[in-house]
């Protein structure tokens, strides 16, 4: 267990959080950080033992279950008014000159919200936010029309950290060693650090590269119930997990006919899971469109032409045996068989070297909050060690420019995760090694189909000590 008094020194008590009351909270649907931040908001004078019920009668008080959505509206129509958790996302309607709430325990698309609300959290305009909402049946729409659901957002207070700094990240960094810096990264995910070896480590967090990295393309495969996609879904607002079924380009780029953002151009991280049932609209213009975005971190659609720093992870459950990459052909999806497509691969994490996740491996004990480590990683995608990193490196065989990038942008995310603030310390070769080895499974890939092109071969080392 990691110690709760030196924590609460580095970090302060708002940003600390016992992993094990979040255990119980699972049946309530809500992501982990939002469990932890109601358990650090609710709780700060409350036993351990009672925290759990606390945070659980306030999510049967105020969350409301699919069964019971018509309960809730028949109350907020009768009693007008309503206060919820919930998620909300509001899109501007341009044409009908009106701002639309969208508000999923009640499925809610049109309910009108309060104009002020817009301009003190712009984040209700981008990727939406969980929120304490109060609501109130306005049958006369006053901030809608016709269309609107007749349901005014009178007040949203969001869940969210504020006031978050990089300095202090910094600073509290070197008050533990690198070894113990690692086990509370893993311990944060909600893993026991103790449970993992040393490798075992680093690729838990080759999992969290793409989220302090912009355009950081991954693949992971490996057996079920490891804990990739859980990852993904429970650790930030900033990242949106799609699992399996029909992928388009509207969704994914931009919606020619509402002109709206897709998702990468809005999220830090979209993971694909299941991505052996994933399937495309259109998949010559998605794969095509993605490929394009992959390489160059830019895309067209339509009139629309953007940029974006959006992350890629693409997660898949491994039925066949993989030692290496030269097993993979069977392990992949068909449009993932295309050659220019996993060159775009940055890290293809060997899944199949980590453990089921079982009652062992989870941890109970102190760590950081979930909240809090997104926000520090959605402000380490700004910072950029690429440069850092290339120096870093040099390659003892002959690397493609894929391979070079691959390996900069993995190994520049690495660093901002294990040595923020500092200089390169004594894991460096490990992370390079890690990084290196991660790239070369896609490198033996490309080589199995295509001999004449690629060598199997990707060997580096550090080019000066750090």
């Amino acid at each position: 267990m990691l110690p709760r008094e030196k924590l609460i020194k580095a970090f302060g008590r708002d940003t600390v959080v016992k992993k094990g009351m979040l255990l119980s909270l699972g049946v309530w649907k809500i992501p982990q950080y939002i469990g932890e931040y109601l358990v650090i908001r609710e709780c700060k004078d409350t036993p351990d033992d009672l925290c759990s019920e606390k945070v659980s009668k306030l999510l049967r008080e105020l969350r409301p279950e699919p069964a019971d959505r018509d309960l809730a509206l028949n109350r907020l129509m009768t009693e007008g008014e309503l206060t919820i958790i919930d998620f909300i996302k509001v899109t501007t309607d341009i044409k009908r000159g009106v701002h639309d709430a969208r508000i999923p325990s009640l499925a809610l698309r049109r309910a009108m919200i309060r104009p002020e609300l817009l301009e003190e959290h712009e984040e209700l305009l981008r990727n939406g936010v969980w929120a304490l909402l109060s609501l109130r049946y306005s049958p006369g729409r006053p901030l809608g029309d016709e269309k609107s659901d007749p349901i005014l957002v009178e007040q949203a207070i969001p869940y969210q950290v504020t006031g978050i700094t990089l300095e202090a990240f910094y600073s509290a960094r070197k008050q533990f060693t690198d070894e113990e810096w690692i086990d509370l990264l893993a311990a944060t995910t909600g893993l026991n650090p103790q449970a993992y070896t040393q490798e075992q480590k680093l690729l838990l967090l080759a999992r969290l590269a793409p989220l302090a990295e912009a355009n950081l393309n991954i693949m992971e495969l490996g057996p079920r119930a490891t804990g990739k996609t859980h990852l993904y879904r429970n650790i930030s607002p900033y990242s949106r997990v799609i699992a399996g079924g029909k992928v388009s380009p509207a969704q994914l780029f931009y919606h020619k006919v509402y002109r709206t953002p897709g998702l990468i151009a809005t999220m830090d991280l979209i993971a694909f899971d299941e991505i052996t049932y994933l399937k495309f609209t259109d998949p010559d213009e998605t794969l095509a469109k993605l490929k394009d975005y992959m390489a160059s971190g830019h895309y067209e659609r339509g009139e629309k032409q953007e940029a974006s720093g959006c992350s890629l992870a693409f997660l898949g459950n491994v039925d066949v045996k993989v030692e290496s990459g030269r097993d993979l052909t069977l392990a992949l999806p068909h449009f993932a068989r295309d050659p220019a497509f996993m060159d775009r691969i940055h890290l293809l994490i060997p899944g199949w070297k980590l453990p089921k996740v079982s009652q062992k491996h989870l941890y109970t004990g102190e760590a950081l909050a979930l909240d809090y480590l997104a926000a520090v990683l959605h402000q380490l995608r700004k910072v950029d060690l690429t440069a850092k990193a290339s120096s870093l490196v040099k390659y003892e065989t002959k690397p493609s420019i894929r391979d070079q990038q691959a390996i900069t942008r993995a190994l520049s995310a690495l660093l901002k995760l294990v040595y923020p603030g500092q200089k390169p310390g004594p894991l460096t070769p490990h992370l390079l090694q890690a990084v290196t080895e991660m790239r070369r499974t896609v490198r033996e890939w490309l080589a199995q189909v295509l001999p004449h092109e690629y060598t199997p071969q990707l060997k580096t080392k550090l080019a000066q000590q750090p």
